[in-house]
């Protein structure tokens, strides 16, 4: 008897190739579960409400280190207590009552929040130049001179930077509040430097230099708080973004941000820093199109860049998907993986070591109160279909074992042509190595294996075997 064995995961979930031509190890499914740095598949936690409708009243979310902030519309509103451990909930007045004030991104300075919001009618699209009444910025809870500068910010330099249209603003130097007055505030043209930068989208700190994006190109600067020493240093075309809150800083340095083609990361190619675009969101490439061809602009245009802070997994949060990875450079593990929630999300922020959802007037925890909790997410992984490195070759597959933690239900598939019909061999609470294999009836050229779990408690499963006998020549 020979036996194929998935020894761990650590390519995860990798959709380039037909379920029949990936890789063992590969996944080509990997829902509600993560590879953790020992390359097994981890189910992930619980996104628990917190109370009722605990956001009535206010709009938008946005944090500092420790505390969660929603904004009213200059009222006074008392929030209720989370009861989270290392997180408070503080609801800020803004002075603004207009109903259609709402924001567009946050940043922080000096530990309080600067806020960039828009004020246009519902369903109305952005101003590529808005007035400074429809694109008003408060700082601590005050209007700033930065109205009608922009719609994402981002704090660096003991300044705060936003695009808009073909500018780059930024603050006075140790005051957020002074746009147009005060030392070191001013603008950048950058169409000046480069044709594709006519409508920037979003920036990010990219080492010791700022990243600024427009849909088809980025552009590195070199900036400082004095205004003449800010210097042009490089460009990359042909790569960008029109999701301005999907740039995020990742890892020793990198930028990961999602371009329209998937997630790209933006690295170092040498010792210099200067900057390449590299794929690492390739194996999730055909996702991304498929949300692109499926849904409006703005569904992609609104996705979130997150970090999670306990294991450092990066999140793209789009509306009603998570897409995260898992990388760990040590175990040389770069795995995708997708999470449902269940629930709309409007905002995403990290906040006191969590991370936090508001969907309508919800607040929602990654991980409950206690931070481990976990529900019935429905978690499901389906591994391409394996030949035992003889595809012309049949097979009699007899026996299937596995190393598990928790409820796992094991299907096998043997036709290729049919992916999605499968057999159930049966439910596993313990590895099944000592002589407790799985055994089963199946005959062809091919197998998949796919697993899922369905209570409410952790599960993980480390790795898998195929027991098979070859049972005819290739032909």
């Amino acid at each position: 008897m020979a036996y194929e064995v998935v020894e761990n995961f650590a390519a995860g979930l990798d959709n380039r190739k037909s379920p029949l031509t990936a890789p063992g190890g590969t996944l080509t499914k990997l829902i509600n579960a993560a590879v953790n740095p020992g390359g097994e598949i981890e189910k992930r936690k619980a996104f628990v409400k917190l109370g009722s409708n605990i956001l009535a009243g206010t709009f938008g979310l946005a944090s500092t280190a420790s505390t969660l902030y929603a904004f009213t519309r200059n009222t006074d509103v008392t929030p209720p207590v989370l009861g989270v451990t290392g997180t408070t909930l503080k609801f800020q007045k803004i002075p603004s009552a207009s109903t259609t004030l709402q924001q567009t991104d946050f940043d922080n300075f000096d530990g309080k929040v600067y806020l960039a919001c828009s004020d246009v009618a519902a369903g109305t699209p952005l101003p590529i130049a808005p007035t400074a009444a429809q694109n008003p910025h408060f700082y601590d809870g005050i209007a700033t001179e930065g109205a009608g500068k922009g719609y994402y910010v981002r704090t660096y330099q003991s300044k705060v930077y936003s695009v808009i249209n073909k500018f780059l603003y930024f603050s006075a130097v140790n005051d957020p509040k002074l746009w147009n007055t005060g030392t070191g505030h001013g603008f950048i043209n950058l169409s000046l430097q480069d044709a594709d930068s006519e409508t920037l989208t979003s920036l990010e700190v990219y080492y010791d230099k700022l990243a600024i994006f427009s849909d088809e190109a980025i552009q590195l600067w070199a900036v400082d708080p004095d205004p003449l020493q800010n210097a042009y240093v490089q460009l990359l075309r042909g790569t960008g973004t029109t999701a301005p809150r999907s740039t995020s800083q990742y890892g020793s340095g990198d930028v990961l941000y999602l371009d329209q083609s998937g997630i790209r990361s933006m690295k170092a190619k040498d010792s210099s820093n200067s900057a390449a675009v590299s794929d690492i969101g390739s194996p999730i490439d055909p996702l991304i199109v498929h949300i692109v061809h499926h849904n409006d602009q703005e569904y992609f245009n609104r996705s979130i860049a997150l970090l999670e802070p306990l294991v450092g997994r990066f999140w793209m949060v789009f509306r009603n998907e998570i897409y995260v990875l898992s990388y760990f450079p040590g175990p040389k593990i770069t795995a995708w993986s997708l999470y449902t929630t269940g629930f709309p999300i409007d905002y995403a922020v990290s906040c006191g070591g969590r991370l936090y959802f508001r969907s309508g007037d919800e607040l929602y925890v990654y991980g409950g109160v206690s931070g481990y909790d976990y529900d019935n997410c429905g978690v499901e992984v389906r591994l391409p279909y394996l030949n035992g490195k003889k595809p012309g070759h049949n097979k009699l597959f007899e026996a299937i074992d596995l190393s598990i933690a928790g409820t796992w239900e094991a299907r096998v598939s043997f036709d290729f042509n049919n992916p999605d019909a499968d057999d159930s061999v049966g439910v596993f609470t313990q590895s099944t190595w000592n002589g407790g294999r799985a055994e089963l009836t199946g005959y062809g050229s091919h197998i998949s294996l796919r697993f899922t779990n369905s209570d409410t408690f952790a599960a993980t499963l480390s790795n898998v075997a195929v027991h098979y006998q070859v049972v005819d020549d290739e032909q």
